[in-house]
């Protein structure tokens, strides 16, 4: 769909989900979970050519794309 890492991290992202099923995340799975959003994260940014923004950000400021 995306190509490349993007398309591996996002098959990880979506494997690790689909495994884990309908039940309380633990503390350990939460933390996998967020690893593998931010590899993820870090491989959308360089196929979109997004760059993380330089200081906080404001509710108004947060501008979303579909």
């Amino acid at each position: 769909m995306y190509g490349g890492i993007l398309d591996q991290a996002n098959a990880a992202l979506r494997a690790y989900v689909r495994e884990h099923g309908d039940r309380p995340w633990t503390a350990e799975e939460l933390t996998e979970l967020a690893r593998l959003r931010t590899q993820w994260t870090a491989a959308a940014r360089v196929r979109m050519q997004i760059r993380p923004a330089a200081g906080p950000i404001n509710g108004s400021s947060v501008v979303t794309a579909a």
